[in-house]
Order: C-alpha cells, then sequence, then structure tokens
C-alpha cells in the first residue's frame, strides 16, 4: 500500500518551494521595474525640438 502521507508531505513540499520561488520572481520583476523607471526618470536627455523643413 502507498504510503499517503509521504506523498502528501512530498506535495506539498514542491507547492510551497514553487509558491516561494513565484514570489521571489515578482519580486526581481518589480525591483527591475522601478530600477528602469528611475533610470529613465534620471535621464538627462535634451529635449527633441521640431523645426520647420528647410527649403530645398
Amino acid at each position: 500500500m502507498a504510503d499517503y502521507k509521504k506523498l502528501y508531505y512530498k506535495m506539498f513540499n514542491a507547492a510551497t518551494d514553487a509558491e516561494k520561488l513565484i514570489s521571489q520572481a515578482a519580486c526581481m520583476m518589480r525591483t527591475a521595474q522601478q530600477e528602469c523607471e528611475e533610470t529613465y526618470m534620471d535621464a538627462d536627455e535634451t529635449p527633441i525640438r521640431l523645426t520647420d523643413k528647410p527649403e530645398e
């Protein structure tokens, strides 16, 4: 007969491990997004200026 307690714990541990990994991945993605947003906002870019098209 199968050891259902052992099987249950194996599945439960795998599910909780996966949940932790998903949480860590989400945190990494949020951090990367925030760093990219900060870099974009801190960029010292000259604004684009539209000028009239030169006459030919």
